[in-house]
């Protein structure tokens, strides 16, 4: 369809402080230098090129700070883990040798180019249902689907709006400081605890070695505090975007403009959901590397308590909200589209019943989502066990 009727969604407006999107990737017209430099600051692009200068900048200051290594005849927390010695009188965690630490940095650089591929897979889901569903197109009630995009866009609008972006954002520093007072209070790897020291002075032992100790490495303490600020920030705007989406993709369900897979042709070696596909795999690799440094931060650095059941039943809230929920109801519109064009094809008497026939049953052959059956199974699998067993076996090894 050349010229689509359904009003295209606007995720980009959630940008706010980091930046709107811009609604196309580069101009249809202009010199290849004009076009490369577009590219260039494409949100992804951008993303990826302040994921790399953070990263080298924080490794420089942890190695300008002495945090990078541990110091000369100090043993270090993960050495005393593995060869206990009975009551060390220092202790040394390096930001190479915390496990947590490094994946927390990789997850908080990695969340806004995990987000900026959802916000240009949600631009090209209407483009995409339009294009999959030509063949009953005169039968769409337009101005019903473009009233909830219309209303879809301005949550994407509110989310984006200056007010609401700097309210998020004193939220987020808010979170990083209580995050890095737990830290300080709590201590680290208290469930670790090889030596003969009781678990308080274990704990605040290596707290005391951290690289990023507020009173030995307070540089470093503070990039840590920004990089908790940045990944807030993102995490809460990625879980609004999510929840006016998958509220979105439910309302259309009524119109029967739900997650519509091409039953014509495989156009795209996914049946026409190549858009679907990309965001459901940004959406599960978010939620997945957040999900395990969660876990991490709760489990490994902190002692498990209530606070600890508390913040893991929450992740399964937002999980549930922004990743099961969604790929139900997508799976419930693939379907219900697999059973529209059923119908079709029975009611095309032109072609013979044996033909018809054969055509249904390839259709019921097809995946329904955009994903290969074991595909699906092996995700889910380490979707939901990996976090279990880091949970349990953490403890079990501290003993």
């Amino acid at each position: 369809m050349a010229d689509p009727r359904v009003v295209p969604l606007q995720p980009e407006k959630i940008g706010g402080l980091l930046g709107r999107w811009p609604a196309k990737a580069a101009a249809d017209k202009g010199s290849a230098s004009e076009v490369f430099i577009l590219k260039r600051i494409e949100p992804r692009t951008r993303f990826v090129l302040i994921a790399l200068a953070a990263a080298v900048l924080f490794i420089c200051l942890a190695y300008f700070g002495h945090g990078l290594t541990n110091p000369a005849g100090v043993r270090t927390t993960i050495g005393l883990i593995i060869n206990p010695a009975p009551r060390p009188t220092r202790v040394s965690l390096p930001l190479l040798q915390d496990p947590v630490g490094l994946i927390a940095i990789a997850m908080t650089l990695l969340t806004p180019i995990l987000f900026a591929d959802q916000v240009r897979a949600i631009q090209a889901f209407n483009k995409m249902n339009e294009d999959n569903i030509s063949y009953r197109a005169g039968s769409l009630d337009y101005d019903k689907i473009n009233q909830e995009v219309c209303r879809t866009n301005k949550s994407f609008s509110t989310i984006g709006n200056g007010g609401v972006s700097i309210a998020i954002f004193l939220v987020s520093a808010v979170l990083s400081v209580l995050i890095d007072v737990l830290i300080r209070d709590w201590g680290l790897f208290p469930s670790w605890n090889k030596t003969s020291l009781r678990t308080a002075a274990w704990r605040h032992l290596v707290y005391a070695g951290w690289w990023a100790n507020f009173d030995s490495h307070r540089i470093l303490a503070v990039a840590l505090w920004a990089l908790g600020c940045y990944f807030f920030y993102s995490v809460i705007k990625q879980v609004a975007m999510g929840a006016c989406f998958a509220t979105y993709v439910h309302r259309l369900q009524r119109w029967q403009f739900g997650v519509s897979p091409d039953m014509s042709a495989n156009t795209d070696g996914y049946w026409g959901l190549r858009p679907a596909r990309r965001f459901m795999q940004s959406t599960y690799s978010s939620a997945l590397g957040h999900t395990i440094m969660i876990l991490g931060i709760l489990v490994v650095w902190l002692p498990f308590n209530a606070f600890t059941v508390f913040m893991l039943a929450v992740v399964l809230v937002i999980n549930v909200l922004v990743v099961v929920y969604p790929s139900v109801v997508g799976h419930a519109g693939a379907y219900a589209e697999k059973e529209r064009f059923s119908q079709y094809i029975l009611a095309n008497a032109q072609e013979p019943a044996e033909s018809r026939a054969a055509v249904i049953e390839k259709i019921w052959d097809r995946p329904t989502l955009p994903f290969r059956p074991r595909s699906a199974l092996t995700a889910m699998t380490v979707y939901f066990l990996f976090p279990l067993l880091l949970a349990v076996v953490s403890p079990l090894l501290g003993r």
